[in-house]
């Protein structure tokens, strides 16, 4: 089969390749490091890096949106003199944040460790942080910017050779450590991910320079510029720094709560160290199709509601939906009965059976929840967003923070917490969709069909790993017959159901301004 270009199928399949190969390389990444630093250590790294996450959602997330939808609207207009005047705005705002992170962060390190993150080891690890965030954010903007021109062969490149580079670095400096301070190990694992961002820094700044040329008479920053960009910016800003504050006060409070459950702060942290390093990764490992799908999609949405085409719109928003579940809910299930054996083949972690499905059940749930985000972002809808995501982060914190004490729950109320809280934003998220675009619910459509599916393949894939399992003399080649065997079952649900997948997908979604590169005809 020939895959058009310009279709959803064309655009999610080159980030899909990307991104299959980034979670395989990940799975190699997070192997290294359970083998040198062990679930302690992760959890030393999670404390660290739930503080990246912080610095990168306040100097980033807004900075990146704005630059993808502003180049995605101003191609679709064939305004492309405007496109590097976003770029040069993008970089301004981002040094800007960055600097004002970096003048408070470094002289009080060692008091941010201590106080703020629960662990003093956690200060070694800060100045490769900021560093980090530096080269992160020449990528991310870069790689937003050929994303809004739908150029996403370039983003694909890029983090697949990163992920590459990165595992090689962390490895050989790991590998050199035979201590067993974990501050070390933080610190040493930033430094390795320096080292694979200098790659994609230079990859992206060069690319730019010979493949995305400017036109010959680029427009300078006007008022009206400034002001569409930090519209969109600044509230998305403030909602990723918000959410990013409150997920990781929740990182940082969730040991001291499995303390008050009857853990030690050992197994406290090594609880944390599963569920972020280990356990969390594997059930999410759909989301490379899903963010795929998704990323492909939101340019040609914002694209039709500049052109003000509103019936491709409704369409293209029920689309996203629809995807969403046609991937999310049956690569779920398929996992969730694998993920124990999974887990103690990759990791040798075992998990239990009721855990992987609450798992499972936040993975499906973040899952329409960060495409419902999406698609109010690309609608420039992004005040909704914020409060939706503000307001599930301070309920999970919530909850967490009562239920992960109780010895009977622990680390199941931790889990329960972010299952409640990415349900409610979606459910709000969903409302606001409709109300704003009028597209069809179809309830049955978007919905029981993927659930129809999903049960489906969750019961095939227990069935048919037992019955296969006695036959083989290891794990692997059963779980591989089993999946094999569940994408055909799949296939042929959706074929009862009368949807043809690789036809929906393979539907156009051109706009009507053509091609979005800087450099190619209109």
């Amino acid at each position: 089969m020939r895959i058009r270009k310009k279709t959803i199928l064309y655009a999610a399949s080159v980030l899909a390749c990307g991104n299959i190969a980034l979670q395989a390389l990940g799975f190699l990444y997070r192997v290294l490091l359970s083998h040198y630093a062990g679930a302690e250590g992760l959890g030393v790294y999670r404390l660290v890096n739930s503080a990246y996450l912080v610095l990168n959602a306040g100097c980033l997330s807004g900075v990146t949106m704005a630059c993808s939808r502003l180049s995605a609207a101003s191609a679709a207009r064939r305004e492309r003199g405007k496109l590097p005047a976003i770029l040069r705005l993008s970089f301004v705002s981002f040094g800007t944040m960055f600097c004002t992170c970096a003048v408070l962060v470094l002289p009080l390190r060692t008091k941010i460790a201590a106080d703020l993150l629960g662990d003093a080891r956690c200060a070694m690890a800060l100045p490769f942080l900021l560093l980090c965030l530096a080269l992160t954010g020449i990528e991310n903007i870069f790689k937003s910017f050929c994303i809004g021109l739908e150029q996403m062969q370039f983003s694909a490149v890029s983090e697949v050779g990163e992920q590459l580079i990165r595992i090689l670095a962390v490895y050989f400096l790991l590998s050199r450590y035979h201590g067993e301070d974990y501050g070390v190990i933080a610190m040493l694992i930033f430094a390795g991910m320096v080292v694979s961002e200098i790659f994609s820094a230079v990859f992206l700044t060069t690319l730019y320079k010979k493949q995305l040329r400017a036109p010959a008479r680029p427009l300078p920053v006007d008022r009206v510029l400034g002001g569409q960009f930090f519209a969109i910016a600044l509230p998305l800003s403030i909602s990723a720094l918000a959410s990013n504050l409150l997920s990781s006060a929740g990182a940082v409070l969730l040991p001291q709560r499995l303390m008050a459950a009857g853990l030690t702060y050992g197994q406290a942290l090594s609880a944390l160290g599963v569920v972020s390093g280990m356990a969390m990764p594997l059930i999410l490992l759909p989301v490379a199709l899903v963010s795929s799908v998704c990323t492909a999609l939101l340019p040609a949405i914002t694209a039709a509601q500049a052109v003000g085409n509103e019936k491709r719109m409704r369409s293209l928003v029920g689309r996203t939906i629809s995807t969403v579940g046609l991937i999310a809910l049956p690569a779920t299930a398929v996992l969730v009965p694998m993920a124990p054996r999974l887990s103690e083949l990759i990791f040798g972690q075992p998990l239990s059976t009721h855990y992987v499905m609450l798992l499972g059940a936040v993975a499906v749930a973040s899952y329409y929840q960060m495409a419902s985000g999406s698609l109010l972002n690309a609608l420039g809808l992004q005040h909704i967003n914020v409060a939706t995501a503000i307001l599930s982060e301070l309920m999970q914190l919530a909850v967490m923070y009562r239920w992960a004490a109780r010895p009977t729950l622990g680390i199941y109320g931790y889990l329960l917490a972010m299952l409640l809280s990415a349900i409610a934003a979606f459910a709000a998220n969903l409302t606001v969709l409709h109300q704003h675009t009028r597209f069809p619910l179809r309830p049955l459509r978007r919905f029981g069909v993927p659930v129809l599916c999903a049960l489906t393949l969750f019961y095939w894939t227990q069935v048919c790993y037992r019955l296969v399992r006695p036959f083989v003399s290891d794990a692997v080649p059963a779980l591989l017959c089993t999946a094999l065997g569940a994408v055909a079952v799949y296939l042929f649900v959706l074929r009862l159901c009368g949807v043809r997948l690789m036809t929906y997908l393979g539907r156009r979604i051109e706009t009507s301004a053509g091609t979005l590169s800087m450099r190619g005809r209109p």
